[in-house]
């Protein structure tokens, strides 16, 4: 006599609402980044990714330990070690030992990273102004990026 029944109840699933805003989300972030990285590639500047880098180390004076800018990255931060002897073999900064942590490091922003983070986004700038429109153009566009946020941080 077989005693195991194999009762199982559906799978709770998001409706079709949050399956359609979940799909746009991404589908618009991947093609503006390609669409930007293409632009960037075109005028022979450094890609979106190193971008990020530059911002978030002009953000803080000009000089942070690579913990210190994961915080503002939009892409995923292991990378990051590889990326930054690129960009200083690159001349946008330097990678120089922390004074008080041997083992630490400090990523320098030099003339050429503050350039090239400026030149990139005449580029980046223009392209989110025209890709995002539709968003700004709605009742409330705080609301969105607020409710994006959100998304990113949940409670």
């Amino acid at each position: 006599m077989n005693t195991h029944t194999d009762v199982t109840a559906p799978e709770p699933a998001p409706d079709r609402d949050h399956v359609a805003i979940w799909v746009a989300l991404n589908q618009a972030r991947l093609s503006l980044l390609r669409d930007v990285n293409k632009l960037l590639r075109d005028q022979d500047l450094p890609p979106l990714t190193w971008y990020d880098v530059l911002w978030s180390i002009e953000q803080q004076g000009g000089a942070a330990r690579p913990a210190e800018i994961v915080k503002d990255l939009l892409f995923e931060p292991s990378a990051l070690s590889h990326m930054a002897k690129r960009m200083a073999a690159a001349g946008l900064l330097t990678i120089d030992t922390a004074t008080d942590d041997k083992r630490g490091r400090v990523l320098r922003l030099t003339s050429a990273g503050i350039e090239a983070r400026r030149d990139i986004w005449k580029i980046y700038g223009k392209a989110l102004e025209q890709r995002l429109n539709p968003l700004a153009q709605l009742s409330d566009p705080a609301a969105v990026a607020q409710a994006l946020r959100k998304v990113s941080t949940p409670d």
